[in-house]
């Protein structure tokens, strides 16, 4: 079967989704295509919009995932590191929870066993007072906000393993100096440690950027409807199984490649001569 043979009007047939208006966009796409199946009065949109916002959903969450896995895995490796073994035992303790359970496992612990765990509260849902109502209720509203978290505490177990790495990398002697100028540990982290661990951990960081947006893909499990959730949903309306994966391993390649670029330009922008892979 040769590329050109293939039906790329499925793209243009309208969708099983109705909560989404008809986006000017798809409509001038499909035009342009000539989809012989395409309806201007369809009510609902087509599979193109629906990919399109699937795009996009899988973009914010994956960004808004990784804001907070890279702050929470910075505090997490520099707990790890300190002299303080309390704290230190509490950060192990996290990594090997958090970094040894499948991502999948963690997802259905957080919309099924969590909610359990916690007080009464009112659940919109059944309009009864059940076990962690208010996170049912997010979990119904909003399931990308608990996915969100989901995926943010997984991926800062392992960028806190990075970061912790990159610490035990910078030499006693610039640790030291820190402190022969006045610098007291909260400032020699912050002017001194983590500015050069940041550099020589950077390429590993770039990769768990792009994992984050692959992981992503995962959190259809929790309903939130994503470009994996709208592929899949799309095969099994259509079966154009060819058609679609055609279109949507690209789409994956180019914002990974995307991210690679983008975390290259700023590990260039922080490089330092003879500090880190960026210098020279």
């Amino acid at each position: 079967m040769s590329v050109g043979s293939l039906n790329w009007t499925a793209y243009c047939l309208p969708s099983n989704e109705y909560s989404l208006d008809k986006a000017a966009w798809a409509e001038s796409v499909c035009k342009a295509i000539g989809g012989e199946s395409y309806s201007p009065v369809a009510d609902a949109p087509t599979w193109l919009q629906l990919l399109g916002s699937g795009v996009w959903t899988m973009v914010w969450t994956a960004i808004a995932a990784f804001f907070i896995a890279f702050l929470l895995g910075s505090l997490i490796g520099i707990l790890r590191t300190l002299p303080n073994k309390p704290l230190s035992f509490i950060g192990t303790c996290y990594v090997e929870l958090f970094r040894n359970i499948p991502l999948i496992v963690q997802l259905f612990f957080w919309a099924f066993v969590f909610p359990q765990l916690l007080p009464l509260s009112l659940s919109t849902g059944s309009g009864e007072m059940v076990n962690g109502g208010w996170w049912q209720n997010i979990l119904n509203d909003n399931p990308a906000v608990v996915g969100v978290f989901a995926l943010g505490l997984y991926t800062a177990a392992r960028i806190a393993e990075q970061v912790r790495s990159g610490i035990n990398t910078v030499s006693n002697g610039q640790k030291n100096a820190a402190f022969a100028i006045g610098l007291n540990q909260s400032q020699s982290y912050r002017y001194v440690i983590l500015p050069v661990a940041y550099r020589i951990v950077w390429p590993t960081l770039t990769s768990e950027a792009m994992n984050i947006f692959k992981n992503s893909a995962v959190l259809y499990a929790l309903s939130v409807l994503n470009f994996f959730a709208y592929t899949k949903t799309m095969r099994e309306e259509t079966s154009q199984d060819i058609v679609i994966l055609i279109l949507s391993t690209p789409v994956y390649l180019v914002i990974t490649y995307t991210i690679k670029l983008i975390m290259a330009w700023i590990e260039k922008r922080m490089a330092v001569p003879g500090l880190g892979s960026g210098g020279k």
